[in-house]
């Protein structure tokens, strides 16, 4: 009588454990480039929303709202200048996304909005910040940190990672620093 065994060993588990084990070591840092490129797109999104909102008012009044509550987009909660995007949106608790801030100027050479990576809670593994001319389409990315500048470098589509790009593909900042 012959018996067959039904089943695998343990060596062919521990090696199946191994390989799903390599597999999700190489998959998620590339799961969480593409997190957080997709809220940068998202915190653009929002930069152009505001620079449009503020040039309408610019056109209406002759000059820039200083605060959320003049703008006609809507953002649940925003009155002041600066408002969280995910969380309590004007103490940014529980926040997990940007802090919008206004940044008022006489003219749409000056005006600008930020958009700043913010995290209540957690350390985060890219800081950097994005910077728009109420009067310019183009969006600037500032990073002081390494995993920033890669981000801000592949958002402005070039090669080496830099302190300060433009989103038209320029190693430098297209909106004035701070």
């Amino acid at each position: 009588m012959i018996r067959t065994q039904k089943g695998f060993t343990l060596l062919e588990v521990l090696c199946v454990v191994l390989i799903i084990v390599l597999m999700v070591a190489w998959a998620l840092p590339q799961y969480m480039r593409s997190v957080e490129r997709s809220r940068l797109m998202e915190a653009v999104t929002l930069l152009d929303s505001v620079a449009k909102a503020q040039q309408r008012k610019y056109m209406q009044l002759n000059k820039f709202m200083l605060t959320y509550k003049g703008l006609d987009v809507a953002f649940p909660g925003a009155s002041g200048s600066v408002f969280y995007t995910k969380g309590d949106p004007v103490t940014g608790e529980n926040c997990n996304g940007f802090a919008m801030e206004l940044h008022n100027g006489p003219s749409y050479e000056t005006g600008y909005v930020d958009a700043i990576r913010y995290n209540s809670g957690q350390d985060l593994r890219s800081h950097y910040t994005l910077r728009r001319l109420y009067g310019n389409p183009e969006t600037s990315c500032m990073s002081d940190e390494p995993s920033g500048q890669a981000l801000c470098a592949d958002f402005c589509g070039i090669e080496d990672p830099v302190p300060a790009c433009c989103s038209d593909g320029m190693s430098r900042a297209c909106v004035p620093e701070s």
